[in-house]
């Protein structure tokens, strides 16, 4: 969803206190308060499309699954995101009703608004979660997802996808057909390039 700053700083705490009381979703980061702004009708249909196809792989799994509504919390930073797609199985997570502190899978999905802060600022503060064990990026506007797994080293791999290929969520043992995600769209098809 694309971000835009609003004139208000505050604390991380006044912030936890406030931002639940407003009739909007606010993003918090480095002191600073910035309001989310609506999704494309490509950003939305790829938003469902996840869930309905995530939701019964993670059944029986202990684990959530939530849509676009999910504060998860940057500690090291501190930051509270609203990713568009959280994944948490820790049980610890389960006991509070606002805040994901220990998420299994986020997802972003990409628009020309976003991506830049998506794949550079939010994917360094999500590196920072200890918890966290994939990140995927799914482009709204062409075939393309990206996975960035935690392996046991800490280090993490990267593996992209696209027309005709099997989409991976290792974190939470999901595998589905990259069109799945962009049933119900029109999108281009993505040729892969290799640098040399």
């Amino acid at each position: 969803m694309a971000i835009h700053p609003e004139p208000i700083s505050m604390t991380l705490e006044e912030f936890l206190s406030w931002e639940p009381t407003q009739p909007l979703r606010y993003e918090f980061a480095g002191g600073h308060v910035f309001a989310m702004a609506g999704a494309s009708r490509a950003h939305g249909t790829i938003a469902t499309n996840l869930i309905a196809i995530l939701r019964p792989g993670i059944r029986g799994k202990g684990c959530g699954l939530y849509v676009a509504d999910m504060k998860v919390a940057v500690p090291d930073v501190p930051a509270i995101r609203y990713p568009d797609i959280v994944v948490t199985c820790d049980p610890r997570d389960m006991d509070d009703e606002q805040l994901t502190r220990f998420p299994t899978l986020l997802v972003e999905i990409l628009s020309a608004s976003t991506e830049s802060l998506d794949r550079g600022v939010k994917f360094a503060e999500y590196r920072s979660i200890p918890a966290l064990q994939e990140f995927v990026l799914v482009d709204s506007r062409t075939v393309h997802v990206e996975a960035y797994r935690r392996s046991d080293g800490g280090r993490w791999a990267f593996e992209e996808y696209g027309p005709g290929d099997d989409v991976i969520f290792e974190s939470i043992d999901v595998r589905i057909a990259i069109e799945s995600l962009y049933e119900d769209l029109t999108l281009t098809r993505v040729e892969r390039v290799i640098v040399e």
